[in-house]
C-alpha cells in the first residue's frame, strides 16, 4: 500500500515543510521517475508510482529533524511505517542508509531514489562531484565526518556505474533534467504515462 501523488503532497503540507525542501524532493522525484521509466521500458521491475512517492516524500522530517537534532531518515522511516506505509519508510530510510544490491541484481527503488538525491544540491540538478564538494563543505566537521561522505561518494560512484551501465544515455543527461520548469505538473503528467512521456524531454 502505498500514498497517491496527490496524498504525498498533502502530507507534506500537513507536516508543514518548507517550500524550499519541497523543490529539493521534487527535483529527487523528477530523476527518479526519468530513471525509472528508461529501466522499466527496458524490462527492469520498477514500481514508478512508489519510486516517486518515495523520492517526493525522502525528507518529510527533515525540518523537524532540523529542529529537535534527530535523524530525519529514521524518523521518516519509522513516521511512514506507523502509516501504514513500510515501503516508503524503506526508501526514506535507504536515501541516507543503503544497502546496496549485487551489480547484477535489479535495481531498487531505494537505489535510484538514494542515487537521485545525490544528484540535487538544494532544488538544483549537479553531478554527484559537485554535489560531494557541498556536502564536505557543509558537513565535513571533522575527520569521523570526512571519511563517513567519502566512504558515501564512492558508493554513489559505484551505484551511477552500476545504474548507467542499463541506460542509453551518461549521466550528464540527467543535467538536461533542470531545464524542466513545471516539475510537479510533469510528475503527474508522467507518473500516468510512464516511460513514452520522456521522449519529449530528452
Amino acid at each position: 500500500m502505498i500514498p497517491s501523488l496527490e496524498e504525498a503532497y498533502f502530507l507534506l503540507k500537513k507536516e508543514k515543510i518548507p517550500e524550499h525542501i519541497i523543490k529539493h524532493s521534487e527535483k529527487v522525484a523528477l530523476i527518479s521517475l526519468f530513471i525509472g521509466c528508461f529501466l522499466k521500458e527496458i524490462g527492469e521491475k520498477v514500481d514508478i508510482s512508489l519510486l516517486v512517492t518515495g523520492a517526493l516524500l525522502h525528507d518529510i522530517k527533515k525540518y523537524e529533524s532540523i529542529l529537535t537534532g534527530e535523524n530525519h531518515a529514521l524518523l521518516g522511516y519509522e513516521f511512514m511505517e506507523k502509516m501504514g506505509y513500510k515501503r516508503i519508510g524503506d526508501i526514506i530510510k535507504a536515501h541516507i542508509y543503503l544497502e546496496i544490491s549485487s551489480f547484477d541484481a535489479p535495481i531498487s527503488e531505494e537505489e535510484i531514489v538514494h542515487y537521485a538525491d545525490k544528484r540535487v544540491m538544494h532544488d538544483k540538478i549537479v553531478t554527484l562531484k559537485e554535489r560531494f564538494e557541498d556536502l564536505k563543505k557543509r558537513y565535513g566537521k571533522d575527520k569521523q565526518s570526512i571519511l563517513r561522505l567519502e566512504f558515501l561518494e564512492k558508493l554513489n560512484y559505484r551505484l551511477e556505474k552500476r545504474i548507467f551501465k542499463k541506460l542509453p544515455f551518461t549521466p550528464d543527461k540527467i543535467l538536461e533534467l533542470e531545464k524542466v520548469k513545471e516539475v510537479r505538473d510533469v510528475l503527474f503528467r508522467c507518473i500516468k504515462n510512464c516511460p513514452s512521456c520522456w521522449r519529449d524531454f530528452i
